[in-house]
């Protein structure tokens, strides 16, 4: 297929980067003199003990003001009073997280933009173990044991996370942690039902003993389909119901010589209703079970120095004949070590590697169906990691990550981070961060090894898709800065800019021709179809004192490819978002919450197609009772919109409207 150049030129990209670099280096050009030189070994935790520590950026409990690279926190409290019962739609919420609601039960999450259902380059953590499709890459949020109120805060890197977590997490990561048992002891009961007919229930409990510490919990959903909720005609669609049943445990001792080991164990089982990808609809509903354990053994070994040791496992049996394909059957075991050392001469060194394997196992190949080039594939992957944070004074600190991982079935890469972050007054209430980052994007499984052919006897036509045996690994360069300001101890304000130059991306290349018997025929390769390049600024403003807390947000991007309609498999980012978080406690009982985000039209890559712009408004009251045992929740989601028009990609395509507004109720107690 013939490829047009784009306007966006390799000069004008050497400009682009050339002027962002400019900008960076005065916007953090330190006055040296004005850097006290009294100053020691600080313990930057303590002197920042009023700060949110965050672990995503570095993989180390650093201040929020402090970090390489900027990262969002959903809190325990922002989940709970916002009343979303998905983690997908609580992240739209949050800059620089671009959501695309294909259905009622699937989702296409991104930073900065290229979400899509099958998109790898965002990845998935709980409480820093992998959590994407092992088999098709990307968040796959309803294959995990996890209710929302189970998780203690959701952070959101914004920016490269390869040094620190390795492929794919090529413009971020999103890392849930989930609430230890002594936070929530006692028993916890939840329930939540729509105007829809959805329902949403969990039952927890936990207990503290001495050294033992343990957790169990049980939820289940019931989501009715859009063809349901909106009275569509057969011919419609919409049978994209969900049903989810999880339950998980988590047992923690801790022994004198403070070695606390954690073991934890989950299933789920997920029934999704039928929906359209690359082109096949109407192949029946699709079932998902998921169990998964870990076991973890943490050690103090000194004041200076600490580590652990995990290993983690999951193991997957999936029916998903929706996405052209019949039964899969998938084995992941990930063993990680990580040793952490401060205090050495103004150092805070961490080290550590994994090495995980996975296996892929479904049907011999077959006409009309999506699958495997071979019945069982084994995938090894071996990363080893660094990261060093040297305190030069009390005001300039110096952080290099680097990262190298061998991937049995592609190829060995490296990603790297190098920040500055410097504060230019004394107190540190204006700190500036410079940094330049290197990450990749490493295709796994059934993208990496996916096969299609028709039967052409019994088709007009000649259909294959397979993946180019020579195809490499995507490649992200970018230069990022960033802005703290602590206004006054109510009030923060925060800007981030970045810029990334993306190299072999990956997408679709189409060949068309006429085979011997003169039926036309159509070749689909997956292979690198260009280079392309994304900027963009992000501006918060948060406000907390007393009662009242709230914050305001603004997000723009670009995004342009190398060739005019290259295909990247996924939907480009919003150009510009706009988001308010407000809640308010009027008393001791009753509170209010309001969320709203705007997004801009989304382009898809390949296409003229394009998602609709969005106006999302979530609002909810909720009044404690029997001294705050209890509480009673009225809300809203989605107050601006009755419903939404169908969503229409590559990979991802919904023939049917998708329901908006609903109102709902949720009741709970702990005892």
């Amino acid at each position: 297929m013939v490829m047009f150049k784009a306007v966006s030129s390799l000069e004008r990209r050497k400009s682009t980067a050339a002027v962002f670099s400019l900008y960076l280096l005065l916007s953090a050009t330190p006055s040296f003199a004005r850097i006290s030189e009294d100053f020691g070994e600080a313990d930057e935790l303590l002197l920042f003990q009023d700060m949110t520590l965050v672990v995503s950026a570095s993989r180390q409990k650093q201040p929020e003001n402090l970090l390489s690279v900027p990262v969002s926190v959903v809190t325990a409290d922002d989940l709970h009073y916002g009343g979303q019962s998905s983690i997908e739609e609580t992240l739209r919420y949050a800059p620089g997280v671009d959501v695309v609601r294909m259905d009622r039960n699937r989702y296409g999450i991104g930073i900065h933009g290229l979400e899509g259902m099958f998109s790898d380059r965002t990845m998935t953590l709980v409480d820093g173990m992998p959590a994407d499709s092992p088999a098709f890459g990307g968040p796959e949020f309803s294959s995990l044991p996890i209710m929302v109120e189970d998780i203690e805060r959701i952070e959101i890197v914004r920016g490269s996370g390869g040094a620190a977590w390795g492929a794919n997490a090529l413009s971020g990561v999103i890392n849930i942690i989930t609430k230890d048992p002594e936070t929530v002891p006692g028993l916890f009961l939840s329930s939540t039902v729509s105007q829809f007919g959805d329902g949403s229930s969990q039952v927890r409990y936990a207990d503290v003993s001495g050294k033992w510490q343990w957790l169990l919990s049980a939820g289940y959903e019931d989501l009715n389909s859009s063809s349901d909720v909106l009275d569509l005609s057969v011919n419609e669609g919409g049978d994209d119901f969900k049903r989810r049943t999880l339950a998980r445990g988590e047992l923690i001792y801790t022994t004198e010589s403070e070695l606390e080991i954690t073991f934890g164990a989950g299933m789920t089982g997920t029934d999704q209703g039928a929906f359209e990808t690359a082109g096949i609809s109407d192949a029946g509903a699709n079932e998902l079970i998921t169990a998964n354990g870990y076991l973890k053994a943490e050690k103090v070994f000194s004041s200076t120095m600490e580590g652990y040791f995990r290993w983690a496992g999951r193991y997957q049996d999936m029916d998903r004949p929706s996405y052209g394909a019949a039964e899969y059957q998938v084995l992941e075991n990930d063993f990680e070590a990580q040793i952490n050392m401060t205090g050495l001469a103004s150092h805070s060194i961490a080290f550590g590697g994994n090495f995980r394997n996975t296996d892929i196992s479904t049907l011999p190949l077959v006409p009309n169906v999506f699958t495997l080039a071979e019945e069982d594939v084994s995938e090894r992957w071996f990363g080893l990691f660094a990261s060093d944070r040297y305190q030069y004074s009390k005001q300039l600190f110096f952080e290099a990550q680097l990262r190298g991982d061998y991937f049995s079935e592609g190829e060995t890469d490296w990603s790297g981070r190098l920040s500055s972050i410097y504060g230019i007054d004394s107190l540190m209430d204006h700190v500036v961060r410079i940094s330049a980052a290197k990450s990749y994007r490493q295709p796994v499984g059934f993208i990496r090894n996916a096969i299609f052919y028709n039967d052409p006897r019994k088709e007009d036509y000649d259909f294959q898709f397979s993946v180019d045996p020579d195809m490499q690994s995507e490649q992200a360069w970018s230069l990022e800065g960033g802005y703290h300001w602590n206004i006054k101890d109510t009030i923060k304000f925060k800007t981030d800019l970045y810029y990334m130059w993306y190299k072999d991306l990956i997408g679709g290349r189409a060949e068309y021709g006429v085979n011997t018997q003169g039926l036309p025929t159509y070749h689909l390769y997956v292979d690198n179809t260009g280079d392309a390049e994304g900027y963009g600024v992000e501006i918060e403003l948060d406000y907390e004192s007393g009662p009242l807390q709230w914050s305001i947000w603004y997000a723009f991007n670009e995004f342009e490819t190398e060739f005019w309609h290259q295909s990247i498999r996924s939907f480009l980012p919003a150009r510009n978002k706009v988001g308010i978080n407000l809640r308010w406690k009027i008393d001791s009982n009753w509170t209010f919450n309001g969320q709203y985000a705007y997004s801009d039209p989304v382009d898809e890559d390949v296409s003229d197609y394009s998602i609709e712009s969005s106006n999302h408004l979530d609002l909810t009251i909720s009044r404690g009772f029997m001294e705050k045992k209890g509480e009673l929740m009225f809300g809203v989601m989605d107050l601006l919109k009755k419903e939404y028009d169908p969503v229409v990609g590559l990979d991802q395509t919904s023939s049917h409207p998708i329901p908006g507004r609903m109102f709902f109720c949720r009741l709970q107690f702990v005892f």
